[in-house]
């Protein structure tokens, strides 16, 4: 995690998960059980009976089951940050990483080697499918004041960024990108379970093109 230059609020979890084998595990199984079975049917008592351990166990890492969803799509944003970051020195244009970074939003990721407790693309399946429950609660103001979303939020600037790189002039390149960021989840959602809301039928590189072509015309007028 420190060599890769994640940052997670500590007001995430009640013990840091990626500082303990138990921690691994706990991630590492839940990951796997809310792509199974989604979050709604996650229990801590199946996250324990997983790893061999007991639920209190897993409640000395989180507190409920939220704090350890929204820690998860935290570390995945924050992950995605630093992927793009060392893609980003390979190109040259603003644009080229513009369009590189809408398809790490978008395409199936591969497993990162340096990080073998986490199955990266089980945890894209995760965003794709539950992200919105971590900020459409009644508590979201005070959680944001704690830096609950912070990894949304960086990866957001981010790219908002590279906009202004492209037009200096632009004025919304916030409100661009977090329409972009939520298209780019929602967008593969639709495709695979409300297809009448999506145009996508030929898979994720259709998502990609209308994505980029739609960020493009905004930034060129």
């Amino acid at each position: 995690m420190n060599a890769l230059n994640i940052t997670i609020s500590a007001k995430l979890y009640s013990k840091n998960p990626d500082e303990t084998e138990l921690g691994k595990r706990i991630l590492s199984k839940s990951i796997a059980l809310m792509d199974e079975l989604g979050y709604e049917n996650l229990t801590f008592k199946k996250v324990a009976r997983e790893i061999t351990s007991t639920e209190s166990g897993v409640y000395r890492y989180f507190q409920n089951k939220h704090q350890l969803l929204t820690y998860l799509i935290n570390w995945y944003w924050g992950w995605l940050e630093v992927k793009m970051a060392q893609e980003f020195m390979l190109l040259n244009s603003p644009e080229d990483k513009l369009k590189r970074a809408i398809e790490l939003l978008v395409l199936p990721m591969e497993q990162d080697e340096r990080i073998p407790h986490v199955d990266e693309r089980a945890l894209q399946r995760l965003v794709v499918g539950e992200y919105p429950k971590i900020y459409l609660t009644k508590d979201v103001d005070q959680e944001n004041k704690e830096g609950y979303f912070l990894g949304y939020k960086q990866i957001c600037e981010t790219l908002s960024q590279l906009a202004l790189q492209i037009n200096p002039d632009y004025p919304y390149p916030h409100s661009l990108f977090a329409t972009i960021i939520e298209a780019a989840q929602s967008q593969q959602f639709f495709a695979e379970h409300l297809p009448r809301l999506s145009d996508s039928s030929g898979g994720r590189q259709e998502i990609v093109q209308f994505l980029i072509d739609m960020t493009l015309k905004s930034l060129r007028k």
